[in-house]
């Protein structure tokens, strides 16, 4: 009776104004074998706030390993030994295609490279391209730590939303990287603010980090006012300097649960790690809080493939959120 009343006071705080700092501890302690109740109150803030409309995400990876900065869980880092496909800067018209073959699903496209950021004339390139990809669906951006200039340049090519993920929460950056601050991506995200475009920016779960660091990072994503939070549990790829997760799958979904109790309207998108990790219990993510998902792979990783997570969220009630481009009404809250 004692969770089930816990659970019930989460979730009308939540859709109120999100539960604060010691309710996340709450959570965080919360017993395995009182989890569904967690879930429940997650799940049923996610139904208020989205219903049953969930937003899957493709990822193109345009420039592939090479990458200078030794974030320790990343097979791109040349700091690490990764067996990995070192790609240069993809052909414009296959970013094209690939965009359209997106939109044809009804589904949001982004494009992320490696490295700190591009060369002057690959990022002029990739601009170039993103402007040829006429429509009405989304265009997405991941292309590491960017001027002002570059951001409204992409805001111009008519990209809505640029990721730009925190990792992991201050006082625990230090651990996982060193060839740039936290602060360097703090900053970033506040201009993506400032560009025109809407901010996607989340984290990666179990490279080593407790509790109290997870719920660092949240309120710092809540206090940003970011739009999107991809939560990414660790694959470990052999090469990397990093240990396996040691996290249960039902610990890893009380993350989703945790930051959707803090965020009620705050699209939760789960990322990287999904299959690797959750394995049968993947589909859980949307009742533990979740509505969105990448979906037909990631960066340097496989996923189970477009069709099978349509067959998942089609068998579990759900439907995808077919979203046009937002560039017009970015422009507005901006001149605001």
């Amino acid at each position: 009776m004692k969770y089930f009343k816990e659970a019930q006071r989460l979730f009308e705080k939540a859709v109120g104004s999100g539960i604060d700092e010691d309710d996340m501890r709450i959570a965080a302690k919360w017993p395995l074998d009182k989890v569904s109740l967690l879930f429940a109150a997650a799940d049923q803030v996610r139904r208020i706030f989205f219903k049953n409309k969930v937003e899957p995400c493709t990822l193109m990876n345009i420039k592939s390993g090479g990458c200078c900065e030794d974030c320790s869980f990343c097979s791109q880092s040349s700091h690490n030994n990764a067996d990995i496909n070192v790609q240069p800067l993809s052909d414009p018209r296959e970013i094209v295609s690939r965009c359209k073959e997106s939109w044809a699903k009804g589904y949001p496209f982004c494009v992320v490279s490696s490295g700190r950021k591009l060369e002057p004339a690959e990022f002029e390139t990739v601009c170039k391209a993103l402007s040829e990809c006429k429509g009405t669906g989304e265009k997405h951006a991941s292309l590491g730590i960017l001027s002002d200039d570059e951001l409204k340049a992409l805001f111009k090519a008519g990209v809505s939303f640029y990721n730009h993920n925190l990792e992991t929460s201050r006082s625990f950056f230090g651990n996982i990287v060193t060839t740039h601050t936290y602060d360097d991506r703090y900053d970033t995200v506040m201009r993506i603010k400032t560009s025109g475009m809407r901010v996607c920016s989340g984290g990666i779960f179990g490279i080593g980090e407790n509790w109290e660091h997870r719920i660092e990072l949240c309120v710092d994503l809540r206090n940003l006012g970011v739009n999107i939070v991809p939560i990414n549990f660790l694959n470990a790829i052999p090469g990397t300097r990093i240990e396996p997760l040691k996290e249960s799958p039902l610990e890893l979904l009380k993350i989703v649960s945790m930051f959707r109790l803090a965020m009620p309207s705050v699209t939760i998108k789960v990322s990287g790690g999904r299959e690797a990790n959750l394995g049968m219990l993947q589909s859980m993510i949307f009742f533990a809080g979740a509505n969105g998902y990448i979906t037909g792979g990631y960066l340097t990783t496989q996923g189970a493939g477009i069709d099978a997570d349509e067959q998942m969220i089609g068998a579990l009630g759900l439907k995808s959120r077919s979203r046009t481009n937002r560039s017009s009404e970015c422009q507005t809250a901006a001149a605001g």
